[in-house]
């Protein structure tokens, strides 16, 4: 009898919805089976629905107070500067159904004394998608990544250098997904369309991560995460 294939995925927000790469174990390095477009995060749910463990960069669990969630501030603490700049605070969870960017402010301000950054408004949508799925027996298979945490844990311990929009950054950030992969720059040069470079590497960023995360060799920041008024984890996972 075959073995049966396991598959695991990475999954990005981009322009149009959701990038989602599905993964599979190929002679000791993992290949690309499909990278496709979801419009809405119930898609990625359908499309991940074989696969035992998914990753993806957005954040699950919110805070509902004034205190920012551990692993975002550890993150940056671990990535310095410049990279840290990269780990922006996600909304408290009373901000989700905003009508627009100055009441979700409005709202933010009055819960944590601070403005919502407009990186955080922008994926406002995408937060409450996940949100409203999430439960904490999904969040056993469904974990939040921060691509640049993956890279550094991808890195032996080591922040990127550059910025993934230039040329030096998606060369280094290539070189380290090399050896685990067989196919990041045929996926980059076939994307589909309304999609970057960008959101191909740190979908296999992410995809690298749900592979350990299926082998259960992932730490979590914090090393003892909080848990919100849902029961979801506000933790980010990295490669061992």
């Amino acid at each position: 009898m075959a073995k049966e294939k396991v598959l695991i995925a990475g999954v990005d927000g981009c322009k149009k919805g959701w990038l989602v790469g599905i993964f599979s174990a190929n002679k000791g390095k993992y290949k690309l089976e499909s990278l496709t477009v979801a419009k809405y995060f119930a898609e990625v749910v359908l499309k991940t629905k074989n696969c035992k463990a998914v990753c993806a960069d957005i954040p699950i669990g919110l805070s509902e107070n004034e205190r920012p969630r551990k692993c975002d501030t550890q993150a940056r603490k671990i990535l310095g500067f410049p990279r840290a700049s990269s780990v922006f605070s996600p909304p408290v969870r009373q901000c989700l159904h905003a009508k627009s960017y100055k009441h979700a402010c409005d709202i933010s301000f009055k819960i944590t004394g601070k403005k919502l950054s407009r990186q955080s408004f922008n994926i406002l949508r995408k937060i409450r998608q996940v949100d409203e799925l999430m439960t904490p027996v999904f969040q056993k298979k469904f974990h939040e990544i921060h691509p640049e945490i993956s890279f550094w844990a991808l890195n032996t311990g080591k922040p990127m250098q550059h910025k993934k929009q230039k040329k030096a950054g998606r060369r280094e950030r290539l070189k380290v997904l090399s050896p685990k992969f067989r196919d990041t720059s045929e996926a980059i040069l076939k994307k589909p369309q309304g999609t970057t470079a960008d959101d191909v590497l740190d979908v296999f960023a992410a995809g690298w991560t749900a592979a350990q995360a299926a082998k259960r060799r992932i730490r979590t920041l914090p090393e003892k995460p909080d848990v919100d008024s849902k029961g979801l984890r506000m933790e980010i996972v990295y490669p061992l």
